[in-house]
């Protein structure tokens, strides 16, 4: 996944930074008999907002108002904070501003249908309309030989939109072991802000396992998902083991293949991770979630580029084992937006003189020396 930081974050900035923080906003609002609430002084360009009878910081943007993103809470209206003033909502992203440390948001997005009803003495208390959901899961997981990783991806959806940064419970059965974990049979995971959670099923016995997922939506109701994982038997390979010249094969570990990626199994310590192997990314990328997990150091700061601008990372350094073959100090990049799955570069393997050849016909992967 790429950083959401697009172009529209710079407009708004502008346009925040050009409106003056004086006059009272325009919060197209519907027309309806005024409410009253007690004055309370504002600051200069504060607006007053009442939602469910309580008080919420609100600004002037422009001609409309902005308020704290907090309120999406009065509302029930499920939400990730993207950083840079982008909020990731079902289905959509919307670009707020950040002013004094605080993000704020368009108050036509607080909830899917809202109303604005004038204050007596200024400001506007906010209403939401009531609207159906249609709250699911799609669990989906890749086809896998015993002793590979199959790579599992769950979706939090309203109808056919996702839903972002909802807490699912994934959870296994038989040998299998969820990935990123310390062979752990259950995890307790965060969709991201495509309501999306990405990782992996090991299993070196050849049998069917079962995975579950579990969702309480943001109308409180709990909502399950099952799905059996077959491990197939591994094919005994007829094929000599490849050579290049002099060099000679150091690790051989399975493959599994799953919508255009290439997905394999290391571990760093005790935790087992599963990697997108990505030769056109020169630099392994790790998110913080699991660098943290790792206790990664922070060898430096650095940026790294997406779809419409930057996101601050850091260079740090990784052991990982893979097979049976363990590779220390692998340079990497720990990037706080990414939540894919973690993506294992070509470059320390090309900087020590290391040759990988990759098998389709076996479904494996040759680390040479």
């Amino acid at each position: 996944m790429i950083s959401r930081r697009s172009w529209l974050a710079s407009l708004a900035s502008i346009a925040f930074a050009w409106a003056p923080l004086t006059a009272a906003p325009l919060a197209q609002a519907a027309t309806r008999a005024s409410s009253s609430v007690p004055h309370v002084k504002l600051a200069p360009g504060h607006v007053r907002v009442l939602i469910h009878g309580r008080s919420y910081d609100a600004i002037r943007v422009g001609n409309d108002t902005y308020v704290e993103e907090a309120a999406f809470n009065a509302f029930d209206t499920p939400y990730l904070d993207l950083g840079n003033g982008t909020i990731a909502l079902t289905g959509r992203d919307v670009q707020g501003v950040v002013y004094g440390g605080k993000t704020y948001v368009p108050w036509s997005s607080l909830a899917p249908s809202v109303r604005a009803i004038p204050l007596k003495g200024g400001g506007f208390e906010f209403v939401s309309v009531p609207v159906k959901h249609t709250y699911t899961l799609l669990l989906q997981a890749s086809q896998v030989v015993a002793g590979g990783v199959a790579v599992l991806t769950v979706m939090t959806l309203d109808g056919d939109n996702p839903v972002p940064g909802q807490a699912v419970t994934v959870s296994s059965t038989g040998f299998s072991q969820l990935e990123p974990s310390n062979g752990a049979s259950s995890l307790k995971v965060t969709t991201d802000g495509t309501g999306t959670w990405q990782g992996g099923l090991a299993d070196s016995s050849a049998e069917t396992a079962y995975v579950s997922v579990s969702w309480k939506t943001p109308a409180g109701e709990t909502v399950r998902q099952t799905l059996p994982v077959p491990f197939q038997p591994a094919k005994p390979s007829q094929t000599a083991v490849p050579t290049l010249g002099s060099e000679q094969v150091l690790v051989s570990t399975p493959l599994t293949f799953y919508q255009n990626g290439v997905f394999l199994q290391a571990s760093s310590g005790d935790t087992l991770i599963t990697f997108q192997l990505d030769t056109g990314a020169f630099e392994t990328l790790i998110g913080q979630q699991l660098a943290s997990a790792l206790h990664l150091p922070n060898l430096g700061s650095v940026e790294v580029g997406g779809i419409g601008g930057t996101d601050e990372a850091y260079l740090s350094k990784v052991t990982l084992k893979i097979g049976d073959h363990v590779f220390a100090d692998v340079p990497c990049i720990v990037d706080p937006s990414w939540t894919g799955i973690p993506l294992l570069g070509y470059e320390f393997f090309q900087q020590n003189g290391y040759d990988l050849l990759v098998s389709q016909s076996q479904s494996t992967l040759y680390i040479l020396k």
